[in-house]
C-alpha cells in the first residue's frame, strides 16, 4: 500500500504545502525569515504580538511552528482559524484529525477526511485509514513517519531539504504515539541538522535507556556537544555521557575527536591510543588521527609511525597517503615516493583541495614548476581565502621569476593566515627579501 501512494504523497505535499505570500508588514517578513531559518520560537512570538490584527493572509508557518514546538493547543487554534478561510488546509485538517483521534472522536475524523467538493484524500486515506476503518494509534503514526522516511528517497531536493515539513510530519508522528521511539529520533536528527541542539537534545533525553535507539540517542548528544563553544561545558557532558554507557567506543571516540578539533592533542592522543590498545572498529583510521594530533604537537617521528601503521591496514586511504606524503614533502623527504602517493590519493579523490594543493607541492619540489602553478591556481579557484595555498603558490611563482606575482599572494596569505597556519612568520621573511631587493 506504501508503495502506491508514495509517488501520489511527494507530489501532493511539495505542490500543497505552500505558503501563501502575505503582506510586507514587518511582522510578516521577521517571522517569513525565523521560519526560514527554522527559528520557530521566532514565529510564534512574531503571532502573538499580532493576535489583535491579521497580519498574514494564511498562517502556515505559525501552524508548523506550533507542531513541531509541540504546543499542541496553540495549534490546534491556530489550524481552526486556518479551516475558516481554507478549508481544504492539508496541514490544518492533520492537525485536526490527529486531535480528533486523540480525542477518540471518530466521527470528526469521518468528517474531516472529506474536501469541500465531498471527495475523499489520498493523503489522509493513506495516514488515518485501511478499508475504510480508522487504523490502529501506532499505525497512524507509522504512516505519518513513513511519509519522513520516504522523502529521503525522492529527487525532489526542494522537498527533501524541507525540514519544517519533515518536522510538522514527525512531530504529528509523536503526537499520535508518544511511544513511537523512531519517530523521536528522526526528530533529533532533524533538529541536529538545521543545528537546534538544545531542542534535538531535549528529544534524544526522551527515549529510554531499554530501546534499541538509546545509545545512538546518546552518541548524538555528546556529538552535538562537542559543536558548543564553552569548552568546559562541552567536556563534562561527553565524559558524563561515556562513563554512563559503559565507556561505549563510539562515545570515547567523539570524546577523542572533540580534544583533537579543540586543539587539545594530548588529552586527545591519550583516548587514541586506548581505542588502539583495546582493537576498536575501524583501527586503521584511530592510527590517523592519533597521527594527526602527534602530527600537530610537533612529534613527526611519532607521526609517520602512525601514518604507516594505518596505511598497512588499509592501503588505499587518500587523506592517509596525503598526510604522509605532504609530510615527507615538507621535510624533503622520499620526494619521489611521495609523488607516487598523492597521485594516486589524487586518482581517488580529485575533489580534495588538500590533495591536489599537496600534489602540486610535489610538483614543485619536483622541480616541475609549471604544472605546480597550474594545479596549485586550480586550487585557489577552489578555495580562494587559503592561506597556506597562497602561500604556495607565492612560493611557486617566485621560483619562476614571477616575483611580483609572488609578492602580491604572499602578502593575500599573510592576512588571511592564522596563528595555527604557522606560515606568518616565514612570510614577513620572503617579504622582507623581496623589498629589500
Amino acid at each position: 500500500m506504501i508503495k502506491n501512494y508514495k509517488a501520489f504523497i511527494y507530489l501532493y505535499i511539495f505542490l500543497f504545502s505552500k505558503t501563501i505570500l502575505a503582506s510586507n508588514s514587518a511582522s510578516f517578513l521577521i517571522s517569513q525569515t525565523a521560519f526560514n531559518n527554522y527559528d520557530f520560537a521566532q514565529v510564534l512570538h512574531e503571532y502573538s504580538v499580532n493576535t489583535n490584527e491579521d497580519y498574514k493572509y494564511d498562517y502556515l508557518d505559525e501552524l508548523i511552528s506550533a507542531v513541531v514546538t509541540e504546543n499542541i493547543i496553540l495549534a490546534e487554534k491556530i489550524a481552526k482559524k486556518i479551516l475558516i478561510t481554507n478549508p481544504d488546509s492539508q496541514e490544518a485538517k492533520l492537525v485536526s484529525m490527529v486531535k480528533a483521534y486523540n480525542s477518540k472522536n471518530e466521527s470528526e475524523i469521518h468528517a474531516l477526511r472529506l474536501d469541500s467538493a465531498g471527495n475523499k484524500n489520498n493523503l489522509y486515506e493513506f495516514i488515518f485509514f485501511l478499508n475504510d476503518t480508522i487504523k490502529t494509534q501506532s499505525s497512524i503514526s507509522n504512516s505519518l513517519l513513513e511519509i519522513v522516511r520516504s522523502s529521503y528517497a525522492t529527487t525532489d531536493d526542494n522537498y527533501s531539504h524541507n525540514y519544517n515539513f519533515l518536522l510538522f510530519y514527525t512531530t504529528l508522528s509523536i503526537l499520535i504515539n508518544n511511544e513511537n521511539y523512531e519517530a523521536l529520533y528522526i526528530k533529533g536528527q532533524l533538529l541536529q541538522l538545521i543545528e537546534d541542539y538544545f531542542f534535538a537534545e531535549a528529544t534524544y533525553l526522551k527515549i529510554p535507556e531499554n530501546n534499541n535507539l538509546f545509545l545512538d540517542a546518546q552518541r548524538n548528544i555528546a556529538f552535538n556537544s562537542s559543536e558548543e563553544n564553552v569548552f568546559n561545558d562541552a567536556e563534562n557532558k561527553i565524559i558524563e555521557i561515556v562513563k554512563k554507557n559503559n565507556q561505549d567506543f563510539e562515545l570515547k571516540k567523539i570524546l577523542a575527536d572533540f580534544y583533537r578539533v579543540k586543539k587539545k592533542y594530548n588529552l586527545a592522543i591519550n583516548i587514541y591510543s586506548e581505542l588502539i590498545k583495546n582493537n576498536s572498529n575501524d583501527i586503521w583510521y584511530i592510527f590517523y588521527l592519533r597521527g594527526i594530533c602527534y602530527e600537530q604537537s610537533d612529534n613527526w617521528q611519532k607521526a609517520e609511525k602512525d601514518f604507516l601503521q594505518s596505511l598497512q591496514l588499509k592501503s588505499n586511504s587518500p587523506n592517509v597517503l596525503n598526510y604522509l606524503a605532504y609530510g615527507w614533502i615538507e621535510r624533503d623527504m622520499k620526494i619521489d615516493e611521495s609523488f607516487v602517493m598523492l597521485t594516486d590519493a589524487y586518482n581517488a579523490n580529485p575533489d580534495s583541495h588538500y590533495i591536489l594543493d599537496s600534489l602540486a607541492w610535489a610538483y614543485f619540489k619536483k622541480k616541475d614548476f609549471v604544472k605546480a602553478a597550474e594545479l596549485m591556481e586550480e586550487v585557489i579557484d577552489m578555495v580562494p581565502g587559503e592561506a597556506i595555498s597562497l602561500d604556495h603558490l607565492g612560493d611557486i611563482y617566485f621560483a619562476m621569476n614571477r616575483k611580483r606575482e609572488a609578492a602580491y599572494f604572499w602578502k593575500q596569505a599573510k592576512d588571511l593566515a592564522t596563528p595555527e597556519d604557522k606560515i606568518i612568520e616565514k612570510i614577513e621573511i620572503k617579504l622582507r627579501k623581496y623589498n629589500a631587493s
